[in-house]
């Protein structure tokens, strides 16, 4: 074989293993390899129940730093070893207390959920893209509330690499069984009229009430970087927000979102760029891991009716349970 037909040769394996883009400048995505991540309908599991008696050994081994949430309820298949359809009907109860997972259950709820993600980056932006089954209700007109698909992420925290949106997640949260009334978060100088108490992370308050005396040491790794696209009236949305003493939204998102529901699924792209971000955003360069904790609300679900993932890792260029793929230019 001559010189030529080697170089020839090479650059089509290389076109085939290489995801590219197309005459449009848009990702090849059906080239860009998929990953199913498992959802599931959490009730009121929070990360006071993670940590209490009524999770028992889990609450003990979760404490002590030994295991977390996937060493016990993830499967090698991807499958998830929990109880979530008993939840969604309100039929399981906890260990100790035996209060339901899910005191007020909602006719026809399913357990359990999936999404496909699929990574990809170039030298200036990550791209992740979702794609999940679903009925469309507020892509339809006539829905009074958005569907919405919500990424938490951050680089530097063990507790939320182990974790994951469960250290957001509290019993006194609105909605939540230990919720505050209006009354009170009204009345409280640091709610400044608010009426309802968003997620917090668990380094930055010990209550909806009480700062953790950590908070200002823990700010920079443990800031959640928070990113959503909503899905409304036939349009997709980007919101841009973060999560340390509450949940706060930016007035403008600093990343592109787009999306669709087309033949019952909704399709879902963050466009992020990489290097120097936002004080509020996750720094991203080749070779980082980062963890995401992925939330999807949809048939008019809101606060705490959602289904969540585990914590997943994604690499860029490094090894992950997710690797994103350098775009070939």
């Amino acid at each position: 074989m001559g010189a030529m037909h080697k170089l020839l040769l090479v650059l089509f394996l290389s076109a085939l293993v290489l995801p590219c883009r197309s005459q449009a400048g848009e990702i090849d995505w059906p080239r860009v390899k998929s990953a199913r991540i498992a959802l599931f309908y959490p009730g009121v599991v929070s990360w006071d129940f993670l940590t209490s008696e009524d999770h028992r050994l889990g609450a003990r081994m979760i404490k002590s730093g030994r295991k977390d949430c996937r060493n016990c309820h993830l499967a090698k298949d991807g499958s998830l070893d929990i109880k979530a359809d008993e939840i969604a009907l309100g039929s399981l109860k906890m260990k100790r207390t035996l209060k339901p997972f899910e005191p007020e259950p909602m006719a026809g709820k399913k357990g359990f959920a999936s999404a496909d993600v699929q990574a990809a980056y170039d030298g200036e932006h990550l791209y992740l893209r979702f794609r999940w089954g679903s009925k469309g209700a507020g892509w339809d007109s006539s829905a009074r509330t958005p569907d919405r698909i919500s990424v938490q992420a951050n680089k530097s925290d063990p507790l939320f690499r182990s974790n994951g949106c469960f250290i957001t997640c509290h019993n006194d949260l609105t909605s939540m069984p230990q919720a505050p009334s209006k009354k009170e978060i009204v009345e409280h100088p640091a709610y400044k009229g608010r009426d309802a108490v968003s997620l917090y992370s668990v380094h930055a308050k010990s209550s909806w009430d009480r700062k953790n005396p950590e908070a200002d040491s823990m700010r920079a790794a443990g800031l959640i970087d928070l990113k959503s696209i909503e899905f409304e009236k036939g349009v997709a949305r980007a919101v841009d927000g973060w999560v340390f003493e509450e949940k706060s939204w930016e007035e403008k998102a600093g990343f592109e979102g787009s999306g669709e529901w087309v033949e019952g699924y909704y399709t879902a792209v963050f466009k992020k760029r990489l290097g120097q971000a936002g004080k509020h955003d996750v720094a991203l360069a080749e070779g980082d891991v980062f963890t995401i904790s992925l939330a999807i609300h949809e048939n008019g679900a809101k606060e705490r009716r959602h289904y969540v993932s585990l914590p997943v890792s994604i690499g860029l260029g490094s090894g992950a349970d997710v690797q994103a793929v350098r775009l070939k230019d």
